[in-house]
């Protein structure tokens, strides 16, 4: 038995094959939890009638969670079903606006249930009884494909509101914050993972951020123009710019592959059980007489992670779960790739970001700042950003380790820093990179230009790497290393905490 909504009594339509017929509130209750709530209009997955409606009169709650790339429908979901879907939306003249797949278990439940097949149609445009007749044709295009345990839901749904609604970014920690590492992939930080919601599993990171500058208040991000469009070679030669609003948009998308949100999730829950087995063993310690007075402390410090860390692994569940969630602007301008090995040029590659309404705010964005994380202690930093002794400066590790990026950096004043130097004396300055997996990692910046070559679509493209920044391994000396392409690549942001874009653009 399958249900639509209806603002109609409770009922049975048999022209509709057994579909119960449910309240509104049924409809306005099914998706309670979720970020955007948005009203059912059809669903095809089997299930008695049962009110929404809990325990206390309390809504039931649901979540989302990504499809597993191990999911019978992964392999053949863009070759067939996804075109099948859409084929029968056209045809019986729906003005659909989203398509995916995901589960949407009660949040209490420890099982994901069936596979979802998520459509969202304009509001207003599609009544309950054509919405079931649309959901009976979806699955009959599952069906088709033998695929078992999956089912189509239809709802309500803009997408516009995905360009500028999607989840809000966590607040930025506190100096001591237990749970720094854990959120830092959902704050405002640079070098946070993103992708274009076209292309997910083409994963990048952002470079630094700029306002617009004069009446213009949006936020813009910089990444490279490989990451928001997945092109041909001859498409990247062509300048890409959001002209109008009827143009589509090309969102962009926070942690964007579904296989690293999901392993994110993953090590949260290893530490609360890691953290839950700990404080188990100081309960038995107290009960057997045997623990410290530390212990007591210890006991009540991993009681209160594990409970934070609960909360946060719930919400990333319910308010990053789903893609659409997930995005945080669109692309506005992309400049056409230009390669050059030539003295003085290095390869243009890259794209501005529009932040949509809504994602960021004074609380949680503090211009520039990349977090350096707990994985190094204060005084593994120091010991790997030694400088010339002679000089008295150093470098300092604020107390809550956000490094705030001021002013800008050209590239000889970084080639030539004269405080930096190898055990042989030499200029050999250290840079440092965030990684959306690798975390914070730091380098010795090579003083000779890094050359790249690549067939792309039978035409060779030789580059030379921005900024002139070729990095070591921070423990190999510059000194002893042959010739050779073991370089690793590090692109240092020459423009830092918010500038006018009109200096990136002209």
């Amino acid at each position: 038995m399958s249900t639509i909504d209806s603002t109609n009594s409770d009922g049975f339509d048999d022209s509709m094959g057994g579909f119960v017929v449910p309240s509104k509130i049924f409809s306005i209750n099914y998706y309670h939890g979720l970020p955007s709530k948005p009203p059912l209009l059809a669903t095809t997955k089997p299930q008695p009638y049962i009110s929404p409606i809990g325990f206390f009169d309390h809504p039931v709650s649901k979540t989302i969670h990504a499809i597993s790339e191990k999911h019978p429908i992964a392999s053949i979901w863009d070759s067939s079903i996804s075109h099948g879907i859409m084929s029968a939306l056209k045809q019986m003249d729906i003005e659909w606006t989203s398509l995916e797949v995901v589960h949407i278990p009660v949040a209490t439940d420890p099982s994901l249930g069936p596979a979802i097949v998520w459509i969202g149609v304009q509001p207003g445009t599609l009544n309950y009884r054509k919405a079931a007749t649309t959901a009976l044709k979806c699955q009959e295009v599952i069906d088709a494909n033998s695929i078992a345990d999956c089912f189509v839901e239809i709802r309500s749904s803009v997408v516009t509101r995905s360009s500028g609604s999607g989840a809000r970014f966590i607040d930025l920690f506190g100096v001591r914050d237990p749970l720094r590492e854990e959120k830092d992939p959902f704050t405002a930080t640079l070098s946070f993972p993103i992708s274009a919601k076209e292309t997910l599993d083409t994963v990048g990171s952002v470079g630094f951020s700029l306002d617009g500058g004069g009446e213009d208040n949006n936020i813009y991000l910089v990444t490279a123009r490989h990451v928001a469009l997945v092109e041909s070679f001859e498409e990247s030669q062509v300048e890409y710019t959001k002209a109008d609003t009827n143009q589509p948009k090309k969102d962009m998308v926070r942690i964007g592959s579904n296989a690293d949100l999901r392993q994110i999730v993953a090590d949260m829950a290893s530490k609360i059980k890691s953290l839950g087995e700990r404080g188990w063993a100081i309960e038995n310690a107290i009960e057997n007489g045997t623990a410290t007075p530390e212990d007591g402390v210890s006991l009540t410090l991993t009681s209160s992670r594990v409970a934070k860390l609960v909360d946060l692994r719930k919400h990333i569940d319910t308010q990053w779960g789903a893609v659409e969630s997930r995005v945080f602007g669109e692309l506005v301008w992309a400049p056409p790739i230009s390669f050059s090995t030539q003295p003085g040029r290095t390869t243009l590659d890259l794209a501005v970001i529009k932040i949509g309404p809504g994602i960021l705010d004074k609380n949680i964005f503090f211009g520039n700042v990349i977090h350096f994380g707990d994985r190094l202690t204060n005084v593994e930093i120091r010991e790997t950003v030694k400088t010339d002794p002679t000089i008295a400066t150093s470098f300092k590790v604020p107390e809550d380790r956000l490094i705030r990026l001021r002013g800008q950096t050209p590239k000889a004043e970084v080639i030539a820093n004269l405080s930096m130097k190898n055990s042989n004396g030499n200029n050999c300055p250290i840079v440092f990179k965030h990684g959306p997996k690798s975390g914070v990692t730091f380098g010795k910046v090579s003083c000779v230009s890094c050359y790249t070559r690549r067939i792309w679509e039978g035409v060779e493209i030789l580059s030379r790497e921005l900024g002139g920044s070729s990095v070591l391994p921070q423990n190999v000396d510059v000194a002893s290393l042959p010739s050779g392409p073991i370089f690793q690549r590090l692109a240092i942001p020459v423009h830092v905490s918010p500038m006018p874009m009109a200096e990136l653009v002209g």
